[in-house]
């Protein structure tokens, strides 16, 4: 009996060592996936950064380079496109080919031109000149100084003027201008003043003008008569705003319908 129970006593004691065997390796098995499951996660963290790492960094400064570049070329294209329009449009640069399909423009300037422009005695002199000048600026509801000053500021009354750029005579009527009113600038170079006034006059006709607006946006780009005083006419840096310092705002400014203006006005 004794002897029964101490061999039941082995075979349990056998038994249960058997179990904790078994359960500490599976523990240690446990123990061993956990350490190779958390390497792994280190492993791949490790991957991820170093990829990270490869590709290239984003700088904000090259997209706002970009776009200042876009916006950079988008001002030169409307300055080109609005320096094209506008010398199709003067007495230095061409017309159109039916002017009478342009609206006419609109009255902008309330006040009259009240500045006063003496001529030269020989062309006080000229009654011939004086007479077709009277009879223009009744025409045209304006006053003789008005276009007197005209005169003064394009050509200083010398009806032979010519420029490099090919403008003559006392409005300084461009090449191809001179074409579309059914004459030359070498024509116009030889024309006696009152004829020449006869040309400008046919000029303001192809313009419809009324008198209501002033001389000096006619004169340099009618096409802006019935815009607002503070309308850009050409943008600071193109070439018709090199071409024309006296046309500039304060010297150095873009040229306006104001400045223009005030280039004529001689109050």
């Amino acid at each position: 009996m004794i002897e029964n129970s101490i061999q039941q006593f082995r075979a349990q004691r056998n038994a249960k060592s058997r179990v904790n065997t078994v359960s500490a390796s599976k523990e240690r098995a446990g123990l061993g996936q956990r350490q190779i499951a958390k390497s792994q996660n280190e492993l791949n963290r490790n991957l991820a950064k170093m990829e990270e790492s490869a590709e290239p960094k984003y700088d904000p400064s090259e997209k706002v380079n970009a776009w200042a570049q876009e916006i950079a070329d988008l001002r030169a294209e409307r300055a080109a496109a609005s320096e094209r329009a506008d010398q199709e449009q003067s007495t230095t640069s061409a017309m159109d080919v039916n002017p009478m399909s342009r609206p006419r423009p609109e009255r902008r300037y309330e006040n009259t031109f009240t500045g006063e422009v003496t001529p030269p005695e020989e062309i006080k002199a000229d009654g011939e000149f004086t007479s077709a000048v009277s009879n223009l600026a009744g025409k045209y509801n304006i006053s003789v100084n008005e276009i007197y000053s005209v005169i003064q500021g394009e050509s200083a009354f010398n009806h032979t003027a010519q420029n490099p750029s090919g403008a003559t005579g006392l409005f300084q009527f461009m090449p191809v201008v001179a074409e579309e009113l059914g004459t030359s600038v070498d024509q116009i170079r030889s024309m006696s003043p009152t004829e020449q006034v006869a040309l400008y006059d046919k000029y303001l006709e192809r313009w419809s003008y009324t008198g209501d607006n002033r001389l000096g946006i006619m004169q340099a780009a009618p096409a802006f008569a019935s815009r607002g005083p503070d309308e850009v006419v050409y943008a600071k840096g193109t070439a018709a705003w090199e071409q024309n310092p006296g046309w500039r705002t304060l010297g150095d400014g873009p040229i306006t319908v104001q400045s223009i203006n005030s280039y004529y006005y001689k109050g």
